[in-house]
């Protein structure tokens, strides 16, 4: 009884230690004062006031536009990764292969800015939205990975392809046909967390994006340098919001019923 009580004691604390704060950003979003501070009264002025701010909007412009770009990458790449891993066993360099895949989990995003950005600037190319695209599309990667190749790995459609081909389809067309629509709901899901990393990401934008390429991080960063206000407040209850409803989607098409594999 000491020990069940005890423990609900330290998960009552942990979560309000966790989600406490951003109650009081919610709250405080709605607060008519300008500082957080004292509450004044109910006020939407901040939702208003941030979408009337023009920079702002353009920088979530171009953050949505980069996570969209980044996710398509991401899911291409990762689902053909995925699929050599899983259909192709014993191809040389495999685990070196697998392990580079996760490499950008594992490594300080602070190092891999860094390097990314001595490679481009070495090798000659334009800090535009394509190279920040593709350092973004390097760091989703991984979830991408992750979500089609334990797809593909769970389902065993491997069978069903040399069904096909025994009944005369091309290796392609059992791939299309066969592989692609049952692995399509991992790849959403994939595609759904990568677009939230690139959507939030930072350290890299900090670091590659060029002369005129502002992300909304980027823009938040620079806003907070004059103090968190009501604005950013109501900017982090958006963005929170938007959050939510990507992992919801992502657990739908994670968690699905796989109708087609029980067939």
């Amino acid at each position: 009884m000491k020990r069940s009580r005890g423990m609900g004691l330290y998960c009552a604390g942990l979560y309000a230690f966790l989600y406490l704060p951003l109650g009081v950003m919610t709250a405080f979003s709605f607060n008519d004062a300008h500082r957080n501070v004292v509450w004044r009264g109910f006020t939407f002025k901040w939702y208003r006031v941030l979408f009337a701010d023009a920079e702002l909007m353009r920088s979530m412009l171009t953050s949505l536009e980069l996570a969209a770009a980044a996710a398509a990458i991401a899911a291409v790449l990762g689902l053909l990764a995925s699929y050599a891993l899983t259909r192709h066993k014993a191809f040389a360099g495999r685990r070196a292969y697998s392990a580079l895949l996760d490499a950008p989990l594992m490594m300080p995003e602070v190092a891999l800015g860094v390097g990314l950005l001595s490679f481009l600037v070495r090798a000659g190319y334009e800090l535009d939205f394509g190279a920040l695209a593709c350092a973004h599309a390097l760091i989703c990667l991984p979830y991408t990975v992750g979500s089609v190749r334990a797809r593909l790995k769970s389902m065993g459609e491997e069978h069903l392809e040399e069904a096909a081909m025994d009944l005369g389809a091309t290796e392609w067309t059992a791939f299309v046909k066969v592989t692609l629509p049952l692995a399509m709901p991992a790849v959403v899901s994939g595609c759904l967390l990568a677009f939230t990393v690139s959507f939030e990401d930072f350290v890299t934008s900090f670091f590659l994006a060029g002369i005129g390429i502002v992300t909304m991080p980027i823009k938040v960063y620079s806003m907070m340098k004059f103090g968190v206000t009501p604005e950013i407040n109501a900017l982090s209850v958006l963005l929170l919001a938007a959050t939510a409803l990507l992992l919801a989607l992502n657990a739908v098409f994670a968690s699905g019923p796989d109708e087609a594999s029980r067939a």
